[in-house]
């Protein structure tokens, strides 16, 4: 019940600021208060399943912060920030099977992230959102048995977030940049491309043999390594 009221109470807001913006359609807090409350209407409607209204929320969302930020073309946070709503935009598309709307999603993500390296090319978060960018395109590129494009954009993935580290040697983003280079060997495999997904193994070892004994991640790559050379 109290959910249900809450998304009563944004779609309510949401009819007011388009109320206000047929008088001022380019006002910038209006339209960021509009692309706000969509975007908080689409996560309750994602909580009740509602997967078809939480689409259609979030890209009124995207419609309403690109008029807004269309007015501080300079400002890469903002760029950035738009740039993460369209990935999630990308991702939910992907999980109802919606794929060739979910690509075009994850390009436009990228092509946000790109602007805002422009602007900041020396904040590190920036390269390492793209990064992630790459490896969720790559992610549903192995689902989707594409293996050669995966692993074009997996490289390109690990090439941003080693950019990302050399700017800042963020833990959390060696892990990130660990973990693509695991599931570029995963992908390698699959091609038979067997020394090379050994050598990313084995890179991605290098940051994983720094978690405590017996964790699942240098587990499960231990098996995966040994087995690999078992092959040989």
């Amino acid at each position: 019940m109290e959910q249900r009221e809450s998304i009563e109470t944004y779609t309510q807001a949401i009819a007011i600021y388009k109320t206000a913006l047929k008088f001022a359609p380019n006002d910038f807090n209006t339209n960021k208060r509009l692309g706000m409350a969509n975007e908080k209407l689409s996560e309750l409607q994602l909580e009740q399943k509602q997967y078809k209204q939480a689409i259609k929320a979030l890209k009124q969302a995207r419609a309403a912060y690109e008029i807004a930020f269309s007015q501080t073309p300079d400002d890469s946070l903002n760029i950035s920030y738009l740039g993460t709503l369209i990935e999630r935009l990308a991702e939910l598309q992907s999980s109802q099977k919606q794929y060739a709307q979910a690509f075009d999603s994850y390009q436009q993500a990228l092509t946000r992230y790109d602007t805002a390296i422009k602007l900041t090319p020396n904040d590190y978060c920036n390269h390492a959102l793209k990064a992630g960018a790459l490896t969720s395109v790559a992610d549903l590129q192995v689902m989707l048995s594409q293996y050669t494009q995966a692993v074009e954009n997996f490289e390109r993935s690990v090439a941003c977030y080693d950019t990302s580290l050399a700017l800042n040697r963020f833990k959390a983003v060696e892990f990130d940049k660990a973990r693509t280079l695991q599931k570029l060997g995963n992908c390698l495999q699959q091609l038979s491309r067997n020394s090379e997904a050994l050598e990313s193994y084995q890179a991605a070892m290098k940051v994983f043999s720094q978690l405590p004994p017996g964790d699942k991640h240098t587990r499960s790559l231990t098996q995966q390594i040994e087995k690999l050379r078992s092959q040989d």
